[in-house]
């Protein structure tokens, strides 16, 4: 899962959503220096992940990309799952993300000095670029996956993707909703206190 996507899933607790946040930053059991919440927040991710990697719907789209991406199946279903979840939330109208968002954004810039920073440097581009609201549209998606491709210098016809999206689009579709309603059940046990 992406950015997106985990903050989504964090809930209402500003703490929480921040740990979630941050927690590509935190290694090992450092994460124990954080407050109760933060904690939690880190360790929601974590578990995000994990289930994620090992989810059979998610597992589906992934190995689409195997052939013509064997390294990089995994970081475009990440992304792509934010797109599919702008979709979703624009059809089911669960969320009003656009409002969500602009949350997200004052939550993490009141926890900007406490970042860690590796994370306070990408959020500057995030928000400057409106990473999040962006990730909606196909060029905000390809913007994000031609942008990892540049940093990891793999930058193998990455927008070739999207035919692969485009040629499946209803088997993704269904796959993230299968995917989505598992996992939104799975964490809301990380919000109770």
């Amino acid at each position: 899962m992406n950015y997106l996507a985990h903050l989504v899933l964090s809930g209402n607790n500003e703490e929480i959503l921040f740990g979630n946040f941050i927690a590509d930053a935190v290694k090992g059991k450092s994460y124990l220096n954080w407050s109760k919440n933060i904690q939690k927040g880190i360790l929601l991710h974590r578990f995000i992940d994990h289930f994620t990697d090992t989810n059979p719907h998610y597992l589906a789209g992934k190995r689409r990309f195997y052939k013509n991406f064997p390294k990089m199946g995994g970081v475009i279903t990440d992304i792509l799952y934010d797109y599919l979840l702008w979709q979703y939330e624009l059809k089911h109208k669960n969320l009003k993300l656009d409002k969500e968002i602009i949350r997200y954004y004052r939550i993490l810039d009141g926890f900007e000095n406490k970042m860690p920073d590796s994370i306070r440097y990408m959020y500057k581009y995030m928000k400057k670029d409106d990473w999040l609201t962006n990730y909606q549209y196909k060029f905000g998606i390809k913007k994000a996956i031609n942008g990892i491709g540049k940093r990891i210098k793999y930058s193998d016809n990455l927008e070739s993707c999207f035919e692969i999206l485009e040629n499946f689009i209803f088997d993704f579709e269904k796959e993230f909703e299968m995917f989505y309603n598992e996992i939104r059940q799975q964490t809301s046990s990380f919000y109770v206190n």
